[in-house]
């Protein structure tokens, strides 16, 4: 019976399988950066009762607790980390999938563009690449999928209920969330005006984003109050409006030949120069298409049809939260718009592309070129996502692979009592091969102790962005070309005399 159901839901069955991809690619370990092992460190220091404190100790504020939530729970279910977050991210590639098709389901396109949509979508190396490390984005992007799933359609007022704690949930995963729930609460307004009457739509939505502030203003203050910053300090960019713009070109570019810039090691200095031509070729096309596409088919149609709804929403989504990343990088934050910071974009993008297409494939000719070129893509994107998570799978990814992992003197690390203290120069790269909390870097060594400990070792590395302030006459234990671990005596004694 339960076969007979999954057939007759032939979604269910893709989003399965699209499950597999992330799954394979993190068989050796989920991906880990810096910022991933601060969501595992507060995460693990929330389950102990401790708060939000990352892998030194410290209040976060840079980063909302939203991943790391998963985690706790995930520890108190006495899953690891590691096995939680896949989890996570292979569940929310099912929501991802299944979103897809209900979206292009509802917008009335033929059987092979729904398909090949799904495809596109479910079997996606610019996703793999994002579904295979510890990073926000995989929750944010099917919280984000089922909040426009929603409110795309007209609803029962207890909708705007679960719209509420929607935008709130994007918030607390990323703190982009309100620029995607803005628009989205436009759209939710709009789509209910012919039911509910202009006022009472707009009153409901507004009503759903405003409660949906209430919890990230308190948060906010909380951060404040810590830091004097509201989401922590962050360096603006500087420059032009048009920097950013090249670089989210490059990344739309990078999107459809199915590679990232740099190996995927652009990091915060990504700009245009690191885009190779291909990408940026295949950007400029991209926007060429985009805006030609969207053109014709809303000159082309005069209602108000569902399909007429999604397109109008993915588009609004992509401009609003664009203009805001533009913005930003400029004046607030230097985060390129590079694929992680425009991730939330992607499907809804993939979205209007083949409701636009499907809908100018009013011909013959034209349908068989736009399923041709379609093939074409789509079995490209599947080649190199299969390619990447095989090699995933057996390297892991940064901090992740087996390799960080066995470095000798993080075994030697990891193999300390875990009563010991542990201080390094390099904590976050040291937390991800340890799991050990807290890791106070040498500036922290007069703070008071979080737990309880019987001794003190600092895990010196000779490269590090911390080169200074290395501890005065403790015993070296372990010593190799990486650095030394050097005994700091017993936590009952006097550490600040290694810091005369």
């Amino acid at each position: 019976m339960a076969t007979f159901q999954l057939t007759k839901r032939p979604e269910v069955l893709v989003g399965l399988a699209a499950m597999l991809p992330s799954l394979v690619g993190n068989r050796s370990g989920i991906g880990l950066s810096w910022d991933s092992t601060d969501y595992i460190a507060v995460g693990l220091s929330m389950a102990a009762g401790r708060g939000a404190l990352d892998v030194t100790g410290v209040p976060m504020v840079i980063r909302p607790p939203g991943l790391s939530a998963f985690v706790t729970v995930g520890d108190w279910l006495t899953l690891s980390p590691d096995w939680t977050l896949r989890l996570v991210n292979a569940v929310a590639m099912f929501v991802i999938v299944w979103c897809t098709h209900r979206l292009l389901v509802r917008a009335q396109v033929r059987a092979v563009s729904l398909w090949l949509g799904v495809a596109l979508v479910a079997l996606s190396p610019t996703l793999l690449d994002i579904f295979t490390m510890a990073w926000s984005e995989p929750p944010f992007l099917a919280l984000l999928m089922i909040a426009l799933v929603i409110a795309t359609r007209e609803r029962t007022w207890p909708w705007e209920l679960v719209l509420a704690g929607l935008f709130t949930a994007l918030f607390f995963v990323r703190y982009v969330g309100p620029f995607y729930a803005a628009p989205l609460a436009l759209v939710a307004a709009l789509v209910q005006v012919r039911k509910s009457g202009v006022l009472l739509a707009f009153f409901r939505s507004g009503t759903a984003l405003a409660v949906s502030m209430v919890a990230p203003w308190l948060w906010l203050m909380r951060n404040k109050e810590i830091s004097g910053y509201l989401t922590g300090y962050r360096e603006p960019g500087g420059g032009t409006l048009l920097d950013p713009l090249r670089t989210m070109t490059g990344t739309l570019g990078s999107w459809l030949i199915a590679r990232p810039p740099l190996n995927g090691n652009g990091g915060i200095y990504l700009n245009w120069a690191d885009f190779s031509g291909y990408m940026k070729f295949a950007g400029v096309l991209m926007w060429m298409v985009l805006i030609g596409l969207s053109i014709w088919f809303f000159f082309s149609q005069r209602d108000a049809s569902p399909r007429v709804v999604i397109v109008a929403a993915c588009l609004w989504v992509f401009v609003f939260y664009s203009s805001f990343s533009v913005y930003r990088f400029v004046y607030n934050e230097m985060g390129p718009l590079d694929s992680r910071m425009m991730s939330g974009v992607y499907v809804p993008l993939i979205i209007v592309l083949v409701v636009t297409l499907d809908h100018l494939a009013s011909s013959v000719l034209v349908a068989r070129v736009a399923v041709a070129i379609a093939l074409l893509v789509g079995a490209w994107h599947a080649t190199t996502m299969v390619r990447d998570s095989i090699r995933y799978g057996e390297s892991g990814r940064h901090w992740g692979t087996e390799f960080h992992r066995e470095v000798p003197i993080h075994t030697f690390a990891r193999d300390l009592p875990e009563s010991a203290a542990l201080f390094s120069n390099e904590p976050q790269s040291l937390f991800a091969a340890t799991f050990h909390w807290p890791i106070r870097n040498q500036y922290q060594y007069s703070q008071p102790t979080l737990v309880d400990c019987d001794r003190r070792y600092f895990v010196w590395f000779n490269q590090s962005f911390l080169p200074d302030g290395k501890p005065v006459g403790g015993t070296v234990v372990y010593e190799d070309s990486w650095g030394q671990v050097i005994d700091l005596d017993r936590c009952d004694t006097d550490i600040g005399r290694f810091w005369p």
